[in-house]
């Protein structure tokens, strides 16, 4: 004996019994739903945010002076490409010269005759869509590591967002 589902014509009924076509609107429903949710999660602060980078400092802390290279895109476009020779304990400030819209950006900075390097995407996935922010770029900062026979200073390079209101930038927000 099969029971029935009440308000479902035979037509509605897969061969096997089942609700195929029913289940397959559900389906539908379902990822139409998804793919909706997904679109508006941009919009509420979740997926890939886009802040406005109103600058950049470089610090180097290495001991020696170092010469960078600094390659800033988004999307897909280049919107920085410099040189920079920054002193030992120093630090070389980049003011805006792209766009004040909101973006998802691209960092690259390499050092010249080091192998300390930042590549990485800003912003990290932690900041307010449209939110103002600069970046910190950091090479030299000592970080022990411990080898075999003892402890070793090694130098790393990182880079790290900035609330505009804690640096540099503070009246580089455009008003919105």
């Amino acid at each position: 004996m099969t029971r029935e589902s009440p308000g479902r014509s035979d037509d509605e009924r897969a061969p096997d019994g089942g609700s195929s076509s029913a289940l397959t609107r559900r389906a539908a429903l379902a990822a139409v739903g998804a793919g909706a949710a997904t679109g508006l999660a941009g919009c509420l602060g979740g997926g890939r945010e886009e802040i406005v980078l109103t600058g950049m400092e470089v610090y180097n802390w290495t001991g020696d002076s170092i010469t960078v290279e600094i390659t800033l895109t988004a999307g897909g476009s280049e919107l920085l490409a410099t040189t920079e020779t920054i002193a030992s304990d120093s630090s070389a400030r980049i003011t805006r010269d792209w766009s004040g819209e909101p973006a998802a950006y691209r960092l690259q900075v390499d050092a010249v005759d080091t192998d300390l390097a930042v590549d990485t995407d800003l912003p990290d996935g932690t900041w307010a869509r449209g939110e103002c922010a600069w970046a910190e770029v950091d090479f030299g900062s000592p970080s022990r590591q411990r080898e075999p026979g003892g402890a070793t200073e090694a130098y790393t390079a990182d880079a790290r967002l900035r609330d505009n209101d804690e640096g540099p930038f503070g009246e580089e927000c455009p008003s919105g």
